[in-house]
Parts: C-alpha cells; structure tokens; sequence
C-alpha cells in the first residue's frame, strides 16, 4: 500500500525529522533505520520518506485540502506485515498527535482523503471504497486518541 501523511507543522525541517524518527523508534518494536539525515526511515514494516523542501505540487495539494502543508511523508506498507504495519502506523500517527500535534491530511492511491486533523478533531472519510472501509476500522482510528468525527471528504 502506497499512501501519504501530509502535515502542518510550525517545527523547522531538522527537528521534525528528528522528533518523527524518535516517534517512530519508540512506537515499533524492532530496528529502525534512518538514512539521509532522517529523510527515510525504515523498518520491517514500511519504508517513510520524509520530505520538507521539495513536496511535488505543493501548491495544488495546499488549495486541494485547504491546509498550509509543509512536509510529506511517503510511506510505502509491506504487504506481508500490512495489518500489523498498519497498526503501528497509527500508532505512530497518534504520538505525532500527542507530541506536537499538527494539522494533517492522510491520503492513499494520490488523493484519497482517509481522514484528515484540523485544530482539535480527526475526521473520518465515510466516502471509502470497500477495502479502505475494512482497514479503517474503530481499532484503527482509536489509535489516533483523538476526538473523531465521520464525514464525506472529497476525494
């Protein structure tokens, strides 16, 4: 599974890094490897891919979800580990939360809103197509520990 976190975060490059690559260390039990001054990190379940100077239409992906964003995340799931990857993933997600808590917009195939964070809630996607709404389960979004809403998101 290809998908994108995309973020708003008032941190500089150096320390969102550093803090996500702490984040991601903690939360997976295993080794994790870090490359490019912490611009990809890896482990047995995912390959993330950090980017803060160069995003690929930038300025599209600003006016297509209405949010300021300044970093991405490329994360690519490993199909064999993918439920457990995704659970840590969230995991993840949800520590980024508690941490430093940005604005962010979690999209899979390109632009396909799974839920996104604005100011103090999480919405939801209910526009998922079968296999999303399968893997996006109560279990899932409760790792987030942030209050949640369901609602249509354009996609």
């Amino acid at each position: 599974m290809d998908c994108a976190l995309f973020l708003v975060s008032n941190l500089d490059n150096e320390t969102l890094k550093r803090r996500i690559y702490n984040i991601v260390c903690e939360t997976v039990e295993d080794k994790v490897t870090s490359y490019e001054g912490f611009s990809r990190l890896s482990c047995k379940y995912f390959v993330l891919d950090i980017e803060t100077e160069d995003i690929i239409s930038i300025d599209f992906l600003r006016e297509e979800y209405g949010m300021n964003i300044n970093a991405e995340i490329g994360i690519q799931l490993f199909g064999k580990s993918f439920e457990e990857g995704l659970e840590v993933l969230f995991k993840i997600f949800g520590n980024i939360l508690m941490d430093f808590n940005p604005d962010m917009v979690f999209v899979e195939n390109g632009t396909d809103q799974l839920f996104r964070k604005e100011n103090a809630t999480v919405i939801i996607n209910t526009k998922l197509d079968q296999f999303q709404k399968k893997y996006l389960s109560s279990k899932i979004i409760n790792l987030l520990r942030f209050p949640y809403i369901f609602q249509e998101l354009s996609n």
